[in-house]
């Protein structure tokens, strides 16, 4: 197949998975190209990259309209989203014509709905993958969500990694016959699990790999962190990423004197942050819902940590329940609830020989789960189906 790939930025650390599946694609005999705003990575394998600034809006005419429509209130919000619709058209519309795609492959409803009209007036049928935001916080705009409803009458499948995501689209509108759930997979790159006799050379720490946003909520950790210190007193925490909540993990770090205990590498790429993960004894991930409504869609950082067989403790929180099986490959508490959280790391970090029963049994668990072939395969089946209905 030719398939056009039309997402927001292309290879971000925090976005393996559209690498990995654009990667994925290719190596299976696929003609790829990648349209997108921004290209992180200029030079992948078999893939072709094209940039175009079809998110930004970048006429001086937009942007001085924009400054004025800024004012208006929600009129005016709905005339910027045309504006963005306007310009994504003039952007994609000669390259897609140029590149004469069989099908489209688009990461996120947000695209989705900037490329929507021009794909239609292409002929170019197209398949379009939601992750969370764009069925989240990104619905608060009335103007979005209205142009989602086309979205979802003309895609011929839409994908979601969990059946949380699933029915958030169904609610919304989305016909259910047309959305199905595929897991992300996993891309290890080589790195196998660290036995548990050399992991427990290392002191008792903790980890937590990812954006440093609202809905991750990292100041949480932190918080819980100061708790398992006092029953643990020599544990570690490690945090890797970066992000808007930054300057306030780093206010509560010094508030509650952790700064020698608590470890701020930065965002790393994953070759260097899943070894440091892999050295680790519990992996924590305290994701809520943001108060803008963003949410997570499904926690990959999370899945990879379990595949390196950690335990992980986490929040009840939209996909994870499907990740993570509560008392058997890890557990989860209530969103916002530190308190139980640093209770259930310092049960993992006090009896090491739990910490690997469970951990041994999330790696079990998401290697059945999150298989990076069966997603391949069941992305091109996807996009089959929507070649033949084209044809039809």
């Amino acid at each position: 197949m030719k398939i056009a790939y039309i997402t927001s930025d292309f290879g971000a650390v925090s976005e393996t998975f559209i690498t990995d599946l654009a990667l994925g694609l290719a190596q299976a005999g696929h003609q790829v190209t990648v349209f997108c705003n921004q290209a992180v990575v200029s030079d992948v394998p078999s893939i072709t990259i094209e940039q175009t600034n079809f998110l930004i809006l970048n006429s001086t005419a937009d942007r001085l309209g924009y400054r004025v429509d800024q004012w208006l209130g929600e009129p005016g919000q709905t005339r910027i989203y045309a504006r963005h619709l306007a310009q994504a058209q003039r952007q994609l519309y000669p390259m897609l014509s140029d590149y004469g795609p069989q099908v489209a492959y688009i990461d996120y409803g947000s695209v989705a709905a900037l490329a929507r009209q021009t794909l239609c007036e292409l002929n170019i049928p197209f398949v379009v993958h939601f992750h969370g935001a764009d069925i989240t916080s990104a619905v608060n705009h009335p103007a979005y969500r209205t142009e989602l409803q086309a979205v979802f009458r003309d895609a011929t499948t839409l994908i979601v990694a969990s059946h949380h995501i699933r029915r958030l689209l169904i609610l919304e509108g989305a016909p259910p016959e047309k959305v199905h759930v595929v897991r992300y997979g996993l891309n290890l790159e080589g790195l196998t699990p660290l036995s548990w006799s050399e992991r427990r050379t290392e002191p008792p720490a903790i980890v937590f790999l990812g954006r440093f946003t609202p809905k991750k909520n990292p100041v949480a950790l932190v918080q819980a962190f100061a708790l398992v210190k006092q029953q643990v007193p020599q544990a570690r925490f490690s945090m890797i990423g970066d992000g808007s909540e930054m300057a306030r993990v780093r206010q509560r770090i010094e508030r509650l004197k952790l700064g020698q205990t608590v470890k701020l590498y930065g965002t790393l790429p994953r070759d260097q942050a899943l070894p440091i993960v892999n050295r680790h004894w519990v992996y924590a991930q305290h994701s809520i819902t943001a108060p803008n409504g963003d949410q997570e869609g499904f926690g990959i950082s999370l899945t990879e940590a379990a595949a390196l067989a950690l335990p992980v403790v986490s929040t009840l929180h939209n996909g994870i329940p499907e990740q993570v099986i509560d008392g058997q490959t890890g557990f989860l508490v209530r969103e916002f609830d530190f308190e139980c959280m640093a209770e259930r790391m310092i049960a993992l970090l006090q009896r090491p020989e739990l910490a690997e029963q469970v951990g041994q049994a999330g790696r079990k668990n998401v290697l059945k789960l999150c298989q990076q072939e069966q997603r391949i395969k069941d992305i091109e089946q996807a996009l089959n189906t929507c070649c033949a209905h084209l044809q039809v």
